[in-house]
């Protein structure tokens, strides 16, 4: 679905914004880093494919991700800049954030100071409690979709895959193809599950146990085996790759990766509770017993190969059926 070449030059300008600069480039949407010429300010056009605008369930979420970006306004989320009025065509106009992506930050800076990690993980922590109690599960927490200011803040971003509280599933779930990243993503959403907020919970844990380790909790040769892994395996302690990491930290985050949603925080508020008693916790503060591994991928490997059989069996019947066929017509 991604565009040959972007849909517009730099230079050019939508409406009243002059685009600057080509911020990025996905399989639904060009980002532009342009300049609102009525104010001044700097803004970050995001520009839908026109082949999402003509897929019904694309489009719905695409309004979604306007829906949601349009209602927000914390310090630590980056959200739009107007109303979506006044338009020549659809696309979402969003705070310009001047710094690099925690992708960047990561593997630019790593192992990063245990102090920056500690102050990253509390303002993530912040954002998501501010999405959940405005009804927001962003469903794709990873570094790539978190920007980092000029004054190292952090801003979560991108909602294009964000639940939204009472909206209705776009996509039958086995026909929708998995959302989130597979090194961030959870064992419920792994089986196909929509996710709640305990799945961004899960992703919490997975960004900083990479932002204080190095690595992100799970690693494979594929992105399968990767997948495999958040349904039969449990994360390396942190402080076996990073001795000096505090306690109360891998605690906190080791909960965040349980396997199990039930056996998780429930809210983002809660991790926020634990990280301001940072040094109160350890190694015992949670159950962190073996839990059982999930089938769900194995169930799909097992129906794929089922089906594999099947189409097996019925080429061999119709080879059969032809031969039959043959031979019938020349006996006669």
């Amino acid at each position: 679905m991604k565009a040959e070449m972007p849909r517009f030059i730099v230079g050019e300008s939508v409406d009243h914004y002059e685009l600057l600069a080509l911020l990025g480039e996905g399989a639904y949407a060009e980002a532009y880093e342009a300049r609102d010429t009525r104010s001044g300010e700097l803004v970050v056009l995001k520009l839908p494919n026109p082949a999402l605008l003509s897929e019904p369930s694309l489009f719905q979420r695409y309004q979604r991700e306007c829906e949601i970006a349009r209602r927000l306004s914390h310090p630590y989320v980056q959200g739009a800049v107007d109303d979506g009025a006044d338009r020549s065509e659809p696309y979402l106009v969003l705070t310009y954030v001047s710094g690099r992506t925690l992708r960047e930050v990561v593997d630019v800076d790593q192992p990063l100071p245990l102090d920056r990690a500690l102050r990253y993980a509390d303002q993530l922590a912040q954002a998501l409690a501010y999405l959940h109690a405005n009804g927001v599960v962003h469903r794709d927490l990873k570094p790539e979709n978190v920007l980092v200011d000029a004054d190292d803040n952090v801003r979560v971003g991108d909602f294009g895959t964000a639940l939204l509280a009472g909206a209705r599933r776009l996509t039958w779930r086995h026909l929708s193809e998995n959302l989130g990243t597979p090194d961030y993503m959870s064992p419920e959403q792994v089986q196909g599950e929509r996710g709640d907020q305990r799945s961004d919970v899960y992703a919490w844990g997975a960004v900083v146990y990479e932002l204080v380790t190095g690595r992100p909790p799970f690693t494979g040769d594929n992105w399968m085996a990767v997948m495999a892994a958040h349904l039969a395996k449990a994360p390396a302690p942190m402080r076996t790759l990073r001795p000096e990491a505090p306690p109360g930290l891998e605690a906190i985050v080791l909960h965040a990766l349980r396997r199990l949603p039930e056996h998780r925080y429930a809210s983002a508020d809660e991790i926020l509770a634990d990280l301001a008693r940072l040094d109160e916790l350890g190694p015992a503060s949670y159950d962190l017993s073996p839990e059982p591994a999930l089938g769900g991928l194995a169930a799909a490997e097992s129906a794929a190969r089922l089906w594999k059989l099947v189409a097996v069996i019925a080429v061999g019947f119709l080879v059969f059926a032809a031969a039959v066929v043959v031979v019938a017509v020349a006996l006669r």
